[in-house]
């Protein structure tokens, strides 16, 4: 997947190119928008409590606010006549930003699936069909991959935390990982014997402290239900358990089953 950047580098300002606030209420959190109507660009504000949108006035009333590199891109100065159709589309592409943003900051942090970028963009507000364009723009670029995601998410499990395939399976799922990208994600990640000598490695790790369980059969359970906690399946455990108990771990033997 690409390096996220560490922020969206927005356009600047000179301090000339609109006035600053000038009256207490400007500095308050962006108000609602008003009704779409026809106006003239009476006045362009930097909002004090977000230093990357500007409140717009139409005929000396608020009536959006925006990202400032809009501000730019439609042109927006003081005489600006704007038509509804073009405060529309000011407004779709604000939220297009804003959907942009949110999603990259997401990510920025670690690698997602894509519904719990989708889950954070509904946490946030974001329109539906915002959302999926803005879904569709990420993937585009590389920044949304599940099959990348759910490889990069098994290999961790597998090699970093010592998980079994079970478990990394049900993870996955939980995501919101298709069951076929997860189910091929468990594949490259876990061949049978590997599978196997990890199972090994965390039973006669954790062997030793159950000899202190005087029952042999609440032993030999105990460790079964360790293996497959790990998210290795029952006849993985059942295998290790019982290579345990004959390779002569475990005290009793067969003698006590």
């Amino acid at each position: 997947m690409p390096i996220l950047p560490a922020r969206r580098i927005g356009i600047l300002f000179t301090p000339m190119a609109f006035s600053r606030p000038r009256r207490p209420d400007d500095a308050a959190p962006e108000r609602a928008p008003r009704p779409l109507a026809p106006g003239t660009v009476t006045r362009l504000t930097a909002q004090e409590k977000n230093a990357d949108r500007v409140s717009v006035y139409l005929d000396g009333a608020f009536a959006f606010g925006v990202h400032q590199d809009l501000v730019l891109e439609y042109g927006l100065h003081r005489g600006r006549v704007l038509d509804v159709d073009e405060q529309q589309a000011i407004a779709d592409a604000d939220a297009r930003l804003g959907a942009r943003s949110t999603a990259l900051a997401y990510l920025s942090y670690r690698a997602r699936s894509r519904r719990e970028v989708a889950g954070k963009l509904a946490e946030r507000g974001t329109p539906g069909a915002v959302a999926e364009e803005t879904l569709a723009w990420l993937e585009e670029r590389g920044y949304l991959d599940d099959a990348a995601y759910a490889e990069q998410y098994a290999q961790s499990r597998s090699r970093a935390h010592g998980y079994g395939p079970e478990r990394v399976r049900m993870e996955l799922l939980r995501r919101g990982v298709d069951r076929e990208t997860a189910e091929a994600a468990v594949r490259g990640a876990f061949e049978a014997e590997e599978t196997l000598e990890t199972a090994r490695t965390h039973a006669h790790k954790r062997w030793p402290a159950l000899l202190r369980e005087p029952d042999a059969r609440k032993r030999r359970r105990k460790l079964f239900d360790f293996l497959v906690r790990r998210g290795f399946s029952f006849d993985v455990a059942g295998r290790v358990v019982a290579e345990v108990v004959e390779g002569g771990d475990d005290p009793e033997g067969d003698d006590g089953a």
